[in-house]
């Protein structure tokens, strides 16, 4: 039987999912990018939102992974890389905002967003998906 926490965690996963190809879409916006990235920054907040539904319900237990399948230290760093990539969002929407670091300064930091973002999918799917599966 699947685990009460399952469902949080596959929500996350697929809120996270379906930012990275905003990301590639509001890359090539270049100067438009702070608009076109909005709809995954609702999608980053909406995992996040899912990720302390998890926390929230280890709280009472204080589980740590391991030997939990599941803990709070877990939960925490995933909300930590959730805040990283939303600074990461906030620098990439600054550089295509000044046409001096669009060329410069844009490319990398955007990029860096969608690296990120395909981290912490990676990261709730075998943190949190895979030990309540096997």
């Amino acid at each position: 039987m699947a685990s009460i926490l399952l469902p949080p965690a596959i929500a996350a996963k697929g809120f996270i999912d379906a930012a990275i190809p905003i990301n590639v879409t509001a890359i090539a916006a270049a100067a438009g990018y702070g608009g076109a990235i909005a709809p995954a920054i609702t999608a980053i907040t909406s995992a996040g939102t899912q990720i302390g539904i998890i926390q929230t319900a280890l709280l009472p237990s204080g589980a740590i992974q391991p030997p939990a399948k599941i803990g709070l230290n877990t939960t925490a760093a995933i909300l930590l890389q959730i805040a990283t990539v939303q600074a990461s969002i906030v620098a990439a929407g600054s550089a295509a905002a000044v046409p001096a670091t669009l060329i410069s300064v844009f490319p990398a930091a955007s990029l860096l967003v969608g690296t990120q973002l395909a981290t912490l999918s990676a990261t709730i799917f075998t943190t949190l998906i895979i030990p309540q599966t096997v």
